[in-house]
């Protein structure tokens, strides 16, 4: 079993995202750490071999979804979205905040303000009934 992490720029992701897609490789995980800037980690996997791109980014930067390559990856991204305050654009499944409920907004960034929706960004919001 091998692996590679390799570093890329965040304007590269959907084209690495890509060419992992096309060689047949599947979406093992996407993780969030939050250093000065956060660090994103997406790992995939063929025959045994891994390799994960790691991106960093600034607080509010944009950071594009993947998932209209890998569709379960909004399960990742809207996590990311709710409890680190990663501003994911383009998503095709949003949450706009309401994956998790949490007391404390974006927990894991508690001085994070909610991301403002960007360019291209997702115009339907969630309503709740309460």
């Amino acid at each position: 079993m091998d692996q590679q992490i390799l570093d890329i720029e965040n304007v590269d992701l959907l084209n690495k995202v890509m060419d992992m897609k096309n060689s047949g490789c599947r979406l093992v995980q996407i993780c969030a750490v939050k250093l000065e800037k956060f660090m994103l980690l997406y790992t995939f996997n063929r025959n045994g071999e891994f390799v994960t791109y790691r991106i960093y980014v600034n607080a509010g930067e944009p950071v594009e979804s993947i998932s209209r390559l890998y569709s379960y990856s909004y399960l990742y991204e809207n996590e990311m979205k709710d409890l680190f305050g990663i501003n994911m654009i383009n998503m095709r499944i949003n949450y706009n905040g309401h994956f998790y409920e949490t007391a404390v907004k974006t927990p894991f960034n508690p001085a994070a303000e909610p991301p403002v929706q960007s360019a291209g960004s997702e115009k339907s919001e969630m309503k709740s009934n309460g």
